[in-house]
């Protein structure tokens, strides 16, 4: 079962809060790790959790070696063709909404403090997001619906 009130808004507020008190995004992975987190903190606040899940609550986890990074890779997600639309309209969604916010902001008026650029990047992305979708969308209707291939009006009067 999951919780309603842990929802986009509080994750969008608690990493504002962070960024206000000069912590910085880290990389997905960690953003990933400190999104579960906040549901966590969110239970052991109001006492339904005694402490974090996973497997080094109370200790210090283990450093593994440090691992060279890989090359970039483009990850793939497939959606199905009745979904494109709903995808797309969520990112524009979404990109407005994080406008909004930084345009409603009540720590500054041009839109210049952290939290502010912060919602503007990921206005940016999303903007991204559904361009590249709508580009790739287009491509795969393209493919598959080809135009019908027409006769030069010459090869048409000499086929008469």
């Amino acid at each position: 079962m999951t919780d309603h009130r842990m929802n986009l808004d509080l994750i969008t507020d608690m990493f504002g809060l962070l960024d206000r008190h000069g912590y910085t995004r880290g990389d997905n992975q960690h953003t990933g790790r400190a999104i579960l987190l906040l549901g966590d903190l969110a239970r052991i606040y109001e006492g339904s959790q005694d402490h974090p899940f996973g497997p080094y609550t109370g200790e210090i986890p283990p450093r593994p070696e440090p691992v060279p990074p890989e090359p970039a890779i483009r990850d793939a997600v497939t959606v199905p063709t009745g979904q494109v639309k709903t995808l797309i309209s969520a990112l524009i969604i979404a990109a407005d909404h994080k406008r909004d916010r930084a345009g409603m902001c009540a720590d500054c008026a041009d839109q210049s403090c952290p939290t502010c650029e912060w919602r503007l990047r990921d206005a940016q992305a999303y903007d991204r997001a559904h361009a590249q979708l709508l580009q790739s969308a287009e491509a795969s209707a393209a493919a598959s619906h080809p135009e019908p291939a027409t006769q030069p009006a010459a090869d048409r009067e000499a086929g008469q």
